[in-house]
């Protein structure tokens, strides 16, 4: 049985990263932790795309690495309680089996999964998280009580290090008969789907400016 951190240590593993560089997505999005000189488009099923000229998944072996504990940024994160550090965390110990799952499904034999001499590392983490409050969505609805989650996602050459594709999104879950987490796994099934129809060079192509 894993030990619960005591109240201040909660606190302090979810603080945001001392002199971060965050000025989009009402500072969710930290360019630094992606690597310089990313232009950022937004693109059908993601808010935050950028793609290396190129690039393609089609063949590739990929290693999808265990998440961190989520540090919360952004101009919300003085906001978020307890709850809604719990939820980050538990969200973030299964995360990249939701994304091996999510792809694995969506390419097929198109890409191979492996634990070992990958070509491509994927790391994420997650920056945001809000469990939201059920009884305004029931009572209130038009998105009251909206629940969120907001995760960078990163795909490295496993040899050199080179950023390939990038991903920063944000899950709203704005219904009843849906969760935080449930509509992130809705969301992160759609978007492999996507890619994997689509190819993410392609949607990148398409996708729009994002302004700063």
């Amino acid at each position: 049985m894993k030990r619960l951190l005591p109240p201040l240590a909660l606190t302090l593993a979810f603080a945001a990263p001392a002199g971060a560089r965050a000025t989009l997505d009402e500072g969710r999005l930290v360019s630094s932790w992606f690597g310089p000189d990313i232009e950022f488009r937004e693109a059908d099923e993601i808010d935050y795309l950028w793609v290396r000229p190129g690039f393609s998944l089609e063949g590739k072996k990929l290693r999808f690495a265990p998440w961190p504990e989520p540090e919360l940024v952004g101009d919300k994160a003085a906001e978020r309680d307890t709850k809604d550090l719990r939820l980050a965390r538990q969200m973030a110990s299964t995360m990249d089996e939701v994304f091996a799952a999510s792809f694995a499904n969506a390419f097929k034999q198109r890409i191979e999964l492996v634990d070992g001499g990958e070509d491509v590392l994927v790391e994420g983490r997650i920056v945001d998280c809000s469990t939201g409050a059920m009884a305004a969505k029931v009572l209130v609805g038009f998105g009251a009580g909206a629940g969120s989650t907001t995760i960078d996602l990163k795909f490295l050459d496993a040899a050199s290090g080179e950023l390939l594709l990038a991903i920063h999104h944000r899950s709203v879950s704005g219904t009843s008969w849906s969760t935080t987490d449930s509509k992130f796994v809705d969301w992160a099934e759609e978007m492999a789907e996507e890619g994997a129809k689509k190819g993410f060079e392609k949607l990148y192509a398409k996708g729009d400016r994002v302004k700063k």
